[in-house]
């Protein structure tokens, strides 16, 4: 039996599970020097269990924390610039420890189309998105991928006014409709 789960058994023989949870789960007022001494203790334990996790471990982590970020972004309205498909795909690359050129084998495409999606000079295609779902063990699922790229997509049709006039000018026939806001 570790440390931890010596001291849940003490504090389980004191206390009532309400009562751990009131103190532990959803702990009351306190003074300054007891939050700092708080989030002291918590950074000492993160760093503790951070120096014991397993690679495997920090790889699961990383890429739950990458899904999860996902999430959030894909899931909040508005775009952010620092937030692209190519800095997720970044991200991934050091969580899974891969450079370019050995990710590219793995998931079966040239390295120069990667760097070209790294450089946000090509989008991808339902394809790369499930051998990412694939290669994360399906960790991240394909449709995240998918809304991640396509949220950029978005933005770009929202704002792209030159090439909104350029592709418009090949348009011979328009129909116009009675009361159209847009004419």
């Amino acid at each position: 039996m570790d440390k931890d789960q010596e001291l849940y058994k003490k504090l389980k023989a004191q206390y009532t599970e309400e009562e751990l949870v009131e103190a532990f789960v959803f702990p009351g007022d306190h003074s300054p020097e007891e939050e700092a001494e708080a989030q002291r203790q918590m950074a000492e334990f993160r760093k503790k269990r951070l120096m014991e996790m397993t690679a495997e471990e920090k790889v699961f982590s990383n890429l739950m924390r990458i899904k999860y970020q996902m999430q959030h972004y894909v899931g909040s309205p508005g775009y952010d610039d620092n937030r692209k498909f190519a800095n997720f795909l970044e991200d991934y690359l050091i969580a899974v420890n891969r450079k370019q050129k050995e990710f590219a084998e793995d998931i079966d495409i040239h390295p120069a189309r990667l760097s070209r999606i790294m450089n946000d000079k090509e989008k991808i295609g339902k394809s790369l998105a499930y051998r990412l779902e694939k290669h994360s063990g399906k960790l991240i699922p394909a449709i995240l991928w998918w809304k991640l790229a396509q949220k950029e997509v978005e933005y770009e049709i929202q704002t792209d006014s030159v090439n909104r006039e350029k592709e418009g000018k090949k348009v011979k026939n328009v129909v116009f409709l009675k009361n159209d806001p847009g004419r």
